[in-house]
């Protein structure tokens, strides 16, 4: 018997899988039935070559795939040869794989379970009076997701020094007169113990299912192969969990794109594919043409990945310079306008809807943080809001442009346009801050069925008929300081491209 485990970044790429992985994907010839009629599948060059390291070599490997490449058909056909079948094959998320041994551990069901994203907010308020609340807890909240992710306690020791580092490291500031960074750590350790002590009790957030099997030395289930999905978005302990995962002399098998690490920000290592060739001593193999972008991206992004490829058959495309005017006559459901920042964006989706053009704007959680930025003013109407917000924004820029920080200060100008444009365009029954804690709500969306609008961030791992760049002057950020910043800031240009299947308009002017 062999044993398989994909590990999928979401849960929605996990359910893809899923759904792909039948018995007859590992039965009869390569290829899948549409409609009842049957569709051979004819590798590329470089697919057969990973077919064939999986068929005739040892050790582990890190296949590097270009934006649109076929990545997940190229996970799925290689299944045929990890010599398993179907029921053999086990696709989840780290998430969920780490969740069952911690509920094994305390002798439980999931569903027994308190299962709670806001869990150390909650710890927050029962570790401090009001006061402090107000200045460390979204600080906080934010550091010990992080430290999660880095795994201290578990992975590397919990001393000040490495608190320390994740500030450094991820630009973290804290926006409240009087609060500082040595009090932000002494509170952030005693959460971080809180947590674990809470976790005992069946109380965790999304965090612990990834920190605690390392914390709690918990074991996976071992398996003959291990294959992690969007390798670039790892963090430590994701890569540690991995390795749990992996029976000794298993292969782990890693695919992604080190051109596509865009989430740093988040807790992700920007050099994570890197240290997975060197901590799983992988060969490194190329799947270096993409089937989705036409050959004028091809030629565009070359810039930022010399090895990017496209097909001989691939259609032409267009990359267009225009206003925006001109584009939003050719735009429909089935596109995108994307940008580096929200602010322009909302300003555009007010435009659009005023001329009766449908559009959301993709990000539930975005809308959260203007609306927890809103909440946090304690302003008891519109215009007393727009009073607060202003102080905020000319106080807290002034205070980083002061220390050289230019990028947080963009950071809370652009969260501050966002609501002051919301304002703007706020009927006369909506002025109330209930009416414009709604009109946030139903601006941020993930649904489609009209005109998209996102951040380059948002766009990743979705693809469109036509994309069109608003504010192209915005990248990259010329804010980046950090190295590791600025290079993410680069491979953000060319995610953005790569969403297009025919055309890309760069924009020119703002919306009228």
């Amino acid at each position: 018997m062999t044993s398989v485990q994909l590990f999928a970044f979401n849960n929605s790429i996990a359910k893809e899988l899923k759904e792909r992985i039948t018995p007859d994907l590992f039965a009869g010839p390569m290829g899948k039935t549409v409609d009842g009629v049957f569709i051979p599948f004819i590798p590329s060059p470089y697919q057969q070559t990973y077919f064939d390291w999986m068929q005739k070599k040892r050790g582990s490997c890190l296949v590097k795939a270009v934006a649109g490449s076929g990545k997940t058909t190229t996970i799925v056909m290689g299944l045929r040869f990890t010599g398993a079948l179907a029921h053999e094959v086990n696709a989840s998320t780290f998430h969920s794989a780490g969740l069952y041994p911690i509920t094994k551990h305390l002798g439980c069901k999931s569903r027994d379970m308190v299962i709670d994203a806001s869990k150390i907010r909650k710890l927050t308020k029962e570790a401090l009076g009001d006061v402090e609340q107000e200045m460390y807890s979204s600080f906080c909240a934010r550091l010990v997701g992080l430290a999660k992710g880095q795994g201290i306690g578990p992975l590397e020791p919990d001393v000040p020094e490495a608190w320390y580092r994740l500030i450094q490291h991820h630009d973290l500031y804290l926006e409240e007169e009087g609060a500082t960074e040595e009090r932000a750590i002494e509170i952030a350790r005693d959460l971080l113990k809180r947590s674990n002590e809470a976790a005992q009790r069946k109380f965790i957030d999304l965090d612990d299912m990834l920190y605690l099997p390392l914390l709690w030395r918990l074991r996976l289930w071992q398996n003959d192969w291990v294959f992690i999905d969007e390798a670039q978005d790892t963090n430590p302990v994701r890569r540690a969990l991995a390795k749990l995962a992996l029976k000794p002399g298993g292969r782990l098998v890693a695919v992604g794109d080190p051109k596509q690490a865009i989430y740093g920000f988040t807790g992700a290592s920007h050099d994570a594919m890197d240290l997975i060739a060197k901590e799983f001593n992988c060969i490194e193999l190329p799947l270096t043409v993409s089937y989705r972008c036409p050959k004028a991206i091809a030629e565009r992004v070359k810039a930022i990945v010399p090895y990017f490829e496209v097909p001989s058959t691939a259609k032409q495309g267009e990359v267009i310079h225009c206003s925006i005017e001109e584009a939003i006559k050719r735009l429909d459901s089935h596109d995108a306008i994307v940008c580096r920042q929200t602010a322009p964006l909302i300003e555009l989706a007010f435009s659009l809807i005023a001329k009766g053009i449908g559009c959301t704007v993709l990000g539930k959680d975005i809308g959260a943080g203007l609306i927890a930025l809103i909440e946090k003013q304690r302003a008891k109407g519109i215009e007393a809001l727009r009073g607060k917000l202003e102080e905020f924004r000319a106080r807290e820029t002034a205070r980083f442009m002061a220390k050289g920080e230019e990028q947080k200060a963009e950071a809370i100008n652009d969260r501050v346009a966002c609501i002051m444009t919301v304002i703007d365009n706020l009927a006369e029954t909506q002025r109330t801050i209930p009416g414009l804690i709604s009109r946030l709500q139903s601006i941020f969306s993930d649904e489609n069925g009209v005109l998209t609008l996102a951040t380059c961030h948002k766009v990743k791992g979705k693809e469109y008929r036509r994309v069109a760049i608003l504010s192209p002057e915005l990248m990259p950020s010329k804010w980046a300081r950090q190295e590791w910043q600025a290079e993410q800031e680069q491979n953000l240009i060319y995610v953005t491209d790569t969403r297009t299947m025919e055309t890309l308009f760069i924009l020119q002017g703002t919306p009228k």
